[in-house]
């Protein structure tokens, strides 16, 4: 029931606000974007640096059943749309995430689905049909909830064949030795010895909020750019750029932007990895050796068992015989003539120390440490003269300067992050003739001009680190902690264990020297989303069963003994699987001069205007933008409104509800244009009014006509779909609006798509 409001009491709650900050604070004093079941021993966390940071977000997932679809919860926002990168196999459906038991779910599905789509990858754009063999979930937090900066963790457990049906050899305690057969006992802590059990691609990360995964239309020109600084080699591919004086749509001028990545956790098989997506990449000599495929070309068998064509693994297992084309500097003859170092310095690596102990992984320090800056001969990894990161540039002091342990030295033989083998794509539009893209545009094929031109290298810093079994098994916490700032930085910790670092003068001074300037990014500080999903495509090491075509190999129906050179497993009866979270928690430095933040649209990087501005190029008839009130979980009324005689919510099966014009997580906002495009930015209204606003909107909340949300709604749908469908008819000459788009005569079966993107995002 809406409530009658007064002039009184409007402007009572007015001057509850504080006009310099841009929210409203609860009754009961809980965090707006705090879970009312995060127990206050979470409420505060001791960072690696030793200060003490509080609690801005949780999300226990106690509520059960909880939907994600659009419109449907006050931070996450699930997906309906094909995967259209690396390849992927799946599609990605509201329905495979839920909450159950006090815990998120996302189910992966095995089993065909017909989708036509959009390709404007293709030499002629057009509608193409294809099968997508699982679906699954992506839930984001895109222009709900954003962080610069903080300490993130995820507690998760992974998805993976472990059923006893799956013939997983972690499952049934042995594994298959070659003649005369032997069982060979394998512990929850062993290294996992098959990847192929192990076929999904989870993902926990964070992305800038001016692009929105999936959506190539946003993210064209824009992911993954963390860089400001005018400079004419890069100013077209920016689409933001730092020469620009006047960029509109409420962003700031000259100041270069984009959409930057951070991966908590991306992978899964063997080893996790933990990265970050930046641009622009270095230019070739600053990079490592390119292999010769003549040398690669050798008979040997890759993960999934093929022979051949080991070139195309080459950057991934370190064995390349090319000299230079596994490590930036190794061998040093390789890298003499250019006079400089190469790739990124000063990266520290640790040990995951729930691995058990192998003798043959044991390091010392001093061997190491002495040979950093020798003469490097052998074109591999020699354990005595480089960092078990197999970084020739590794830093190597103590850890967070106490000791004893030093960065990047295995002392125990334990699992360790190696550098990854993946350093970035090139990225280009479909009409780009540069020899760097993955498919230039012949010569002869007519030109499509769909969008602005762009070639661009991108740079991917990880490292892949192996786990056990017990992480698919029990819950982790999956955390990074990320300063902003030229004295930031970004840790990848398991359960507070370091693993992997990124100082921020990694990205701020790299190597120099060449014929043209390596450009010094700047540490990530744009405001960024959470995403957890789960992929299934054949550009990740532990391929799906059927990574080629046709249905799923490896059960009673179809063994994959038949197929995969008489190795037997049965792993499409484990299907499905999920990932499961416990929770998510997100701390930040909140002292004075902290530049650490959230929201989606602060000051320092404006996103709001653009996006609204550009609204086709993030959503689509599926995947609305709909602001969502209340619906944070409470335990009492005061925990969803703000201070002051008269309520702006009320806590109602422990979610809370807003009345009349209040919004917000916990009804905190207050929106006389909900959904509107006169929404402001800001939270709440601001306290010194002219006095003919204020009579106006005095008018407003005394007349008899009530705000109606629900109707609103439903015309912004309607006007959306009707745009998307319009632009649809256009395909053809669109520019920039490149979105799936569902048709409205699909069936679950037999689904009609718009646009998917055939860039890569990443690699493992």
């Amino acid at each position: 029931m809406q409530r009658a409001w007064t002039a009184t009491s409007f402007l009572l709650i007015v001057s509850a606000g504080n006009q310099n900050d841009p929210t409203q604070p609860t009754k009961s004093g809980i965090g707006i974007w705090v879970d009312a079941d995060t127990d206050k021993s979470f409420y505060t966390k001791v960072s690696s640096r030793g200060d003490i940071w509080h609690l801005v977000m949780s999300d226990e997932f106690e509520v059960e059943g909880r939907q994600f679809a659009y419109g449907q919860d006050h931070i996450w926002t699930a997906l309906d749309i094909p995967d259209g990168v690396n390849r992927a196999m799946e599609l990605y459906s509201s329905k495979n995430v839920y909450t159950k038991n006090g815990k998120f779910y996302n189910r992966v599905d095995e089993g065909p689905v017909n989708v036509s789509f959009w390709n404007s990858w293709s030499e002629t754009p057009g509608y193409e049909n294809k099968t997508m063999h699982y679906t699954a979930g992506m839930v984001q937090s895109w222009n709900k909830f954003c962080i610069q900066g903080g300490f993130v963790e995820v507690s998760a457990m992974l998805p993976g064949a472990i059923n006893k049906e799956s013939i997983n050899p972690h499952i049934l305690g042995y594994k298959w030795a070659p003649p005369p057969v032997n069982k060979i006992t394998i512990n929850d802590k062993d290294r996992i010895p098959d990847i192929r059990f192990y076929p999904t691609w989870p993902g926990l990360w964070l992305m800038g909020n001016l692009g929105r995964a999936l959506f190539a239309a946003s993210t064209n020109r824009m992911w993954p750019w963390t860089y400001n600084e005018c400079d004419e080699r890069y100013r077209t591919n920016q689409r933001i750029s730092a020469c620009d004086p006047n960029p509109g749509y409420g962003l700031n001028p000259y100041q270069g932007r984009g959409a930057p990545e951070i991966d908590i956790l991306e992978g899964g098989g063997t080893a996790i990895s933990s990265s970050i997506q930046i641009a622009p990449g270095m230019p070739d000599e600053y990079r490592r050796t390119k292999p010769i495929l003549a040398l690669e070309s050798t008979d040997r068998v890759d993960a999934q068992g093929r022979h051949g064509a080991g070139h195309i693994f080459c950057y991934y297992d370190k064995n390349c015989l090319t000299p230079g084309a596994n490590m930036a500097d190794v061998s040093t003859a390789a890298f003499a003539g250019r006079g400089h170092k190469s790739w990124y310095q000063g990266l520290r690596y640790a040990a995951n120390n729930r691995c058990n102990p192998d003798p043959k992984f044991v390091q010392k320090w001093e061997s190491v440490y002495l040979a950093q800056n020798s003469t490097i001969i052998d074109n591999q990894f020699d354990i005595l003269k480089i960092s078990s990161g197999r970084d020739l540039h590794a830093d190597l002091g103590l850890i967070d300067g106490k000791g004893p342990l030093h960065w990047g030295i295995n002392y125990e033989g334990r699992c360790f992050p190696i550098s990854n083998g993946y350093i970035g794509g090139f990225l280009c539009d479909p009409d780009n003739k540069n020899p760097n893209c993955i498919d230039p545009r012949k010569d002869g094929v007519p030109l499509t001009r769909q969008m602005e031109t762009f070639a661009y290298q991108m740079d991917a810093i990880s490292s892949n680190w192996d786990i056990t079994f017990e992480h698919y098994k029990m819950f982790f916490n999956y955390q990074i902690e990320w300063v902003t700032g030229k004295d930031g930085y970004i840790r990848w910790t398991l359960d507070d264990a370091p693993i992997f670092e990124i100082p921020a003068y990694s990205l701020t001074n790299p190597p120099q020297g060449g014929k043209v300037t390596n450009p010094k990014k700047i540490m990530v500080e744009e405001p960024s989303y959470i995403i957890f999903n789960i992929a299934m495509a054949s550009a990740w090491g532990a391929m799906p069963p059927n990574w080629e075509a046709g249905p799923c190999r490896g059960n009673a129906t179809i063994p994959a003994s038949a197929l995969d050179r008489n190795i037997s497993n049965n792993i499409c009866d484990s299907f499905p699987m999920y990932m499961i979270i416990d929770h998510i928690r997100i701390w930040q430095d909140t002292s004075e001069g902290s530049n650490m933040s959230v929201g989606c649209d602060p000051a320092s990087h404006p996103t709001k205007e653009f996006i609204k501005a550009h609204i086709l190029n993030f959503t689509d008839a599926n995947n609305l933008d709909v602001e969502v009130a209340g619906r944070n979980t409470c335990n009492v009324d005061d925990d969803c409104t703000i201070a002051g005689p008269t309520p702006t919510g009320r806590c109602v099966d422990r979610r809370c509800q807003c009345v009349s014009l209040w919004a917000g997580p916990r009804c905190t906002k207050y929106t006389p244009n909900l959904n509107s495009d006169t929404t402001k930015s800001s939270f709440g209204p601001d306290i010194v009014y002219p006095a003919i606003i204020l009579s106006a909107l005095v008018i407003i909340v005394t007349g008899t006509t009530v705000y109606r949300r629900r109707r609103h709604k439903e015309e912004l749908e309607a006007a959306h779909a009707f745009a998307v469908m319009k632009s649809m008819k256009a395909a053809a000459e669109a520019a920039e609006n490149e979105d799936f788009t569902e048709d409205d005569g699909a069936t679950s079966n037999n689904r009609r798509y718009y646009a998917p993107s055939a860039q890569p995002r990443t690699l493992g």
